[in-house]
């Protein structure tokens, strides 16, 4: 059977292009850096989301 995707090629493929990125970067720039792409990213979205659905029903079970 032929793989269609090789996701160590891919990690390592991103992992290369984020290092290119960030090689010349300070410490704070590299973590002003990290912070952008989090939180621009659909999935940090999502866990966001749902990280404060969780705080918001704790509080109103906490209420009852």
């Amino acid at each position: 059977m032929k793989k269609t995707f090789d996701c160590l090629k891919m990690k390592e493929e991103i992992q290369a292009k984020i290092y290119e990125e960030i090689k010349d970067m300070s410490s704070s720039e590299i973590i002003s850096y990290f912070n952008k792409k989090s939180q621009s990213s659909a999935l940090w979205q999502k866990l966001v989301q749902r990280d404060n659905a969780q705080k918001y029903m704790g509080r109103v079970n906490a209420c009852i």
